[in-house]
């Protein structure tokens, strides 16, 4: 029987800023937020996409899968899961 491990890690502005991932919209990547809290992305500049690519691909190697990637307002929320070792 196969068992998993989640959790959740959020990418706050500043560090994504501090990892080359700047969500202003004059570094092309822009997304808008509605009152109830639901966010979309519009454009993204294929230099964001190789650095929020990096990002993510350090959690990968680590044996995390992505289960779910939300922008919000404050910064990135990633949900992750791996497989754990079954215990009977």
């Amino acid at each position: 029987m196969k068992r998993f491990e989640y959790t959740v890690k959020i990418y706050s502005v500043e560090e994504l800023k501090e990892r080359g991932v700047d969500i202003g919209e004059e570094n092309n990547i822009v997304y808008a937020c509605r009152p109830g809290g639901e966010c979309e992305v519009h454009d993204v500049g294929t230099e964001q996409l190789d650095d929020l690519s990096g990002l993510l691909n350090e959690m990968g190697a680590s044996g995390w899968e992505l289960v779910e990637l939300v922008f919000h307002q404050s910064g990135i929320v990633s949900f992750w899961k791996r497989e754990t070792t079954a215990r009977e």
